[in-house]
């Protein structure tokens, strides 16, 4: 099983997320790691050492985001990326792999936030 993130319409809202989620420019896609991520990488304690509430909460439960909390999420993933060297070396992850995860995040958010009275973002 694999994590992924994806943009996830708000209640009530109606807005096709897969016309979205394919402005997602290439190479970068949904992504997210596989299963054990949840604690091995976004739950490790360098992750909530560095303040990163949203994606340390991954560790126990699935992260749905709306409204300024996109900021908040996209500001935790520009955190990681500022201590990726901190990051490798407490959690066994390579740069690569990280990297494109963090920025198929980031992709995502930058659409949910020009669309954010209508979408949010899932981690799951």
């Amino acid at each position: 099983m694999s994590l992924i993130v994806s943009i996830i319409a708000k209640r009530d809202v109606e807005v096709d997320t897969e016309d979205l989620e394919a402005q997602v420019p290439g190479p970068h896609n949904d992504l997210f790691g596989v299963e054990s991520c949840r604690t091995t990488l976004w739950g490790s304690d360098v992750i909530k050492e560095l303040g990163c509430e949203l994606i340390y909460s991954l560790k126990e439960t699935n992260v749905y985001v709306f409204d300024e909390d996109l900021e908040k999420l996209r500001n935790e993933f520009i955190m990681m990326m500022d201590h990726l060297e901190t990051v490798i070396q407490h959690t066994g992850f390579d740069r690569v792999y990280i990297e494109f995860r963090v920025g198929n995040a980031l992709e995502m958010i930058k659409i949910a936030l020009r669309e954010k009275d209508k979408v949010g973002i899932a981690l799951w």
